[in-house]
């Protein structure tokens, strides 16, 4: 975080007795307001002096074989390719000289408050949009359009037809099933299925599970419980202790759409898979700046945060969007 404050004239003593306090309130609003963010548990996050950042993955034969005097070599080339663009978000406030002379602090906290928790809202409105618009090009973040859901293969993270760098056969990580036991162990039963670049078994692990609110007490039902719920007998619940649950309060259904989406996941390579890179030169989450104008007599705040997110690959990923 870098807080930069510029000097004009006289106006500076007015705009003095609310300046430092406000600015320290952003940012303790910003923290607050991120504090349960799940960006942190579902990216890595990465610090970026580049314009943009491509990564590759590698894919070609290593193969483990008998000994017989040497080594024996694989060969490797580049495969797809996943291309981060960061984009520069920005917000900002005025204030003339004679409304802070009838503004009260408390007032005023209420404004820099509502300005911190849009900053910290964004951020999670770009992360969630990829669960969300999985199965889509592109989705909006307070109308302008990003194409984040592009995995490496150009293809969204959701795909019937996902494809590969060296692999020819397609592969599909998208249901329109509803969230019950039958239906998570499908999407389980097709995660251990998955191939990787060069169609070998990926060794993916659906260790998690993925829900909107919306689908928060069912999902407690299928994880959390020791029995099998709906059942006379009770029986073990086999997902108990083998799955977590995450409970994604940005996560929706899409517009149009009557039924929750849901998905599977393994963590791990998830996480490997998912990147937030962030741009600002100084390595923080965001720029609050403060100006003021004597000839004007106007003081302004304003914000940047200049980052991108996606995901390289979809196979840590098996998704439910129901119609």
């Amino acid at each position: 975080m870098a807080v930069l404050i510029q000097e004009s004239g006289d106006f500076q003593k007015l705009v003095g007795q609310f300046e430092h306090p406000l600015l320290e309130y952003w940012i303790d609003g910003f923290n607050d307001e991120s504090k349960d963010s799940l960006i942190s548990e579902l990216y890595s996050e990465e610090n970026s002096d580049n314009p943009t950042e491509a990564i590759a993955e590698m894919v070609g034969a290593i193969d483990y074989t008998k000994w017989n005097g040497e080594f024996t070599y694989g060969t490797m080339k580049e495969g797809n390719t996943k291309i981060w663009t960061p984009v520069v978000w920005q917000a900002g406030m005025a204030y003339d000289r004679f409304m802070l002379s009838n503004a009260k602090l408390m007032n005023l906290k209420d404004d820099f408050s509502g300005f911190a928790m849009g900053a910290a809202r964004h951020r999670e409105a770009c992360a969630s949009g990829l669960f969300t618009y999985a199965d889509q090009t592109s989705f909006l973040v307070n109308g302008i359009p990003v194409n984040w859901t592009l995995t490496a293969n150009g293809l969204p993270l959701a795909s019937n037809a996902q494809t590969s760098a060296n692999y020819g056969t397609t592969q599909d990580n998208l249901e329109k099933l509803p969230l019950n036991d039958e239906n998570l162990e499908i999407l389980c039963q097709k995660m251990f299925n998955v191939k990787d670049e060069s169609g070998k078994r990926a060794g993916m692990k659906p260790n998690t599970l993925i829900v909107p609110t919306a689908l928060r007490k069912k999902g407690l039902e299928l994880i959390g419980g020791e029995g099998k719920v709906d059942t006379s007998d009770n029986n073990p619940n086999i997902y108990n202790g083998s799955m977590k649950l995450i409970v994604y309060g940005d996560y929706f259904k899409q517009e149009g759409k009557t039924n929750q989406p849901w998905c599977v996941m393994d963590s791990s390579m998830a996480k490997r898979s998912m990147k937030w890179i962030n741009r600002l030169e100084s390595g923080d989450k965001y720029d609050i700046i403060s100006w003021k104008n004597q000839e004007n007599q106007v003081w302004r705040v304003g914000s940047i945060m200049w980052y991108s997110c996606g995901s390289k690959s979809w196979r840590p990923f098996q998704f439910s969007i129901p119609d």
